[in-house]
């Protein structure tokens, strides 16, 4: 039987260690809502968003600039360098082992209080910010996510009454 090829998520060529700008969205197993509502995160909600926020302690020269924690899925801007250090000792972290490792450190967390649960759904989706222009309109994005999934919600049930 043959499979379909995957195709690959990252840039072939792109060095993801590189100094700049990311935005990058993970998303939960088979795209359970597992993080709580848009309004209130939950239990397990609170130890993703809690890992997101300690990034910055586990890499030097990465942190996490803007982020939501929506009920089945995170965006974040993911920031590599950018502080003006030109001497780097080490060479910064790609993002693949960043979102690894955050994805990892939280499954741990949450399998203690829940041993059954999958949170992850494998990889992560990336988007490379080139321009002052683009990273706003991600952070309005960011910013939006909520709204928009609140209003579509609601659409979606009024659909169903009529």
């Amino acid at each position: 039987m043959d499979y379909p090829k995957r195709k690959l998520p990252r840039l072939r060529s792109y060095d993801y260690s590189k100094e700049g700008y990311y935005f990058i969205t993970i998303c939960t197993h088979e795209m359970k809502r597992l993080f709580g509502t848009t309004d209130t995160l939950n239990e397990v909600g609170v130890v993703a968003e809690k890992e997101l926020r300690e990034i910055s302690n586990h890499f030097d020269g990465v942190r996490v600039d803007r982020y939501v924690v929506m009920p089945n899925h995170i965006h974040m801007v993911l920031v590599l360098g950018c502080d003006g250090v030109t001497n780097r000792e080490k060479k910064l972290p790609s993002v693949s082992t960043i979102v690894g490792l955050y994805k990892s450190g939280v499954s741990r967390k949450i399998r203690q209080m829940y041993p059954q649960m999958t949170v992850w759904q494998k990889s992560f989706y990336d988007t490379i910010i080139r321009n002052k222009d683009m990273y706003k309109e991600i952070i309005k994005y960011i910013y939006n996510n909520p709204i928009t999934w609140n209003f579509e919600k609601y659409h979606l049930l009024r659909k169903r009454e009529l």
